[in-house]
């Protein structure tokens, strides 16, 4: 599929590869089997949004360096969703009081609220909001908070279109999705009897899954099929997806090479010159599932069990255990997939200050470098501040 002799000889390792025929083909696949609007949650991977700028109807932009990202990108205004659990003051001022014309902003509490409701008189903006609805954690408000807020909202400034809800992610079950339809709905209909409130909006992060590993294969087309009925009985009304990991996973790849290898009683090591700083595949546990790879060049040698660990001074950087594969040389290298998602900010990346790989951009059989590596010991350099 990829000439990974020219990459290789171009950029090296370790790198990130994104692949933006796979993600656009990804988000058409989606749109074609949900049938709704989706709002892409930047923080899965932030080298990919402008390529998604004409795909999707919205970005979830959870923290001001995320919207910083979006408006340097030039995502329009009118697509942006401004989230996040920490919305502080002077950030929020600075956008607000510069865009008239952002789409929405979340509420996570009652103190978010009323840092909106303080904003909007003072610079006589007028705002549309979804408030996030908790699931049970430090997310979002409780229903007696919802309807707090709701029930005072004098403000003809702040329109209140609706509902925001996302309880987490790797949602493998129908039944837990039918659970939280059931759960909006519910509130939708109180909301209306209650308060005489009715929704305008649903933003509803579904969390659909991702399978990372051997033997996670699954009838994706079925279980979409499934999903859509259950959003069908949602209200009639404006109906987003929000949806990040299930968007960006598939088109990443992530290259690194051999550069040690030695065998003792407990087993035959490899290191890789990249670890657990650069790859995170949710659901692993200390290797012991094995995700999707190829290795680079083809091998037609015989199969010899290995331990896959990275380059950092911990026993935790594991990648595999006891992974069966051909036999390893030194500077094979090893494609993990599915990594599209998170892996290249997710890591534990400062940690031993090993530089951050290259990320690179294939479009239309194009390379395009658009980080180089990056030096994490200056980042950790003790430089003094004059304050």
């Amino acid at each position: 599929m990829y000439n990974y002799e020219d990459i290789l000889k171009k950029y090296k390792t370790p790198s990130y590869l994104f692949d933006i025929d796979i993600l656009l083909e990804r988000v058409k696949y989606l749109k074609s089997k949900l049938g709704y609007d989706l709002v892409y949650a930047v923080k899965a991977n932030t080298f990919i949004v402008q390529y998604l700028k004409d795909e999707v109807e919205g970005f979830e932009l959870c923290s001001y360096g995320e919207y910083n990202i979006a408006k340097n990108l030039n995502i329009p205004y009118n697509k942006m969703v401004i989230s996040g659990v920490n919305k502080d003051k002077k950030e929020i001022e600075d956008i607000l009081k510069n865009h008239d014309d952002i789409l929405k902003y979340t509420v996570e509490s009652i103190n978010q609220y009323n840092l909106l409701l303080e904003l909007t008189k003072k610079y006589k903006r007028k705002i549309n909001v979804l408030i996030r609805l908790t699931s049970g954690n430090q997310f979002g408000v409780s229903e007696n908070d919802l309807k707090e807020i709701i029930k005072n909202n004098q403000n003809n400034l702040i329109e209140i279109k609706g509902i925001e809800y996302f309880s987490g992610t790797q949602k493998k079950s129908i039944k837990k999705i039918s659970h939280e339809v059931d759960k909006l709905i519910e509130i939708t209909k109180e909301l209306e009897e209650e308060l005489n409130f009715k929704i305008q909006e649903i933003e509803y992060g579904l969390g659909l899954p991702v399978f990372y590993f051997e033997g996670d294969e699954f009838l994706e087309d079925e279980f979409l099929d499934s999903v859509k009925i259950e959003l069908e009985r949602l209200p009639k009304v404006k109906i987003s997806l929000e949806l990040g990991r299930s968007i960006a996973a598939s088109c990443g790849f992530y290259l690194t090479k051999v550069v040690d290898m030695k065998t003792n009683k407990y087993g035959n090591f490899v290191i890789l010159d990249g670890g657990i700083n650069h790859l995170v595949y949710y659901g692993g546990t200390l290797g012991m599932r094995i995700p999707h790879y190829e290795i680079y060049p083809r091998k037609v040698s015989e199969f010899v069990n290995y331990n896959l660990c990275g380059s950092l001074c911990t026993i935790n950087d594991i990648i595999v255990k006891n992974v069966e594969t051909r036999k390893l040389s030194l500077n094979d290298v090893f494609i993990f997939k599915n990594v599209g998602a998170y892996s290249s900010t997710e890591g534990i990346s400062l940690f031993l200050s090993r530089d951050l790989p290259k990320v690179i951009i294939k479009k239309d059989n194009s390379l395009i470098l658009v980080r180089d590596t990056v030096k994490t010991s200056d980042l950790n350099f003790p430089k003094e501040v004059k304050e």
